[in-house]
């Protein structure tokens, strides 16, 4: 399996270099599954799921929830921390959704910028809570 993976990342175009936790730090993974377990478990729970119409359900609870976080849920992003004796006041932006901080940068061509505020324009908010909700 780790063969099949390395040879998938080594394809021209790719440049994924596969790597382990960083050295003494064994709990790396844990914050990489924070935001995932916030929305995933948060809404699916912890119990298992086995077979395909289970799999099928699950597809479409991701593709809306994928959707409706993205589009539409603003967030905080820290801007800075400052100590003030025993005190830490933390500073934010503005909460904005990851569609509109990836918009506000240049990583993304105008093309493609066009095309999600498109799939924004054409999703909708209630439709997509209602099919989480289902």
């Amino acid at each position: 399996m780790n063969q099949l993976m390395e040879a998938w990342c080594d394809r021209p175009g790719r440049e994924i270099v596969l790597t382990r936790s960083r050295v003494y730090k064994s709990n790396d993974q844990a914050w990489v599954e924070q935001k995932n377990g916030m929305l995933v478990r948060r809404v699916v729970g912890y119990q298992r799921l086995v077979s395909l119409e289970a799999a099928q359900v699950l597809g479409g609870l991701y593709g809306a929830l994928r959707l409706f976080t993205k589009l539409f849920q603003p967030s905080f992003k820290l801007k800075s921390s400052e100590r003030d004796g025993g005190r830490i006041k933390p500073q934010h932006h503005t909460p904005r959704t990851p569609l509109q901080r990836l918009l506000a940068t240049s990583q993304v061509s105008e093309e493609r910028a066009d095309q999600l505020r498109e799939l924004q324009r054409d999703s909708d908010p209630p439709v997509l809570l209602e099919t989480i909700r289902r």
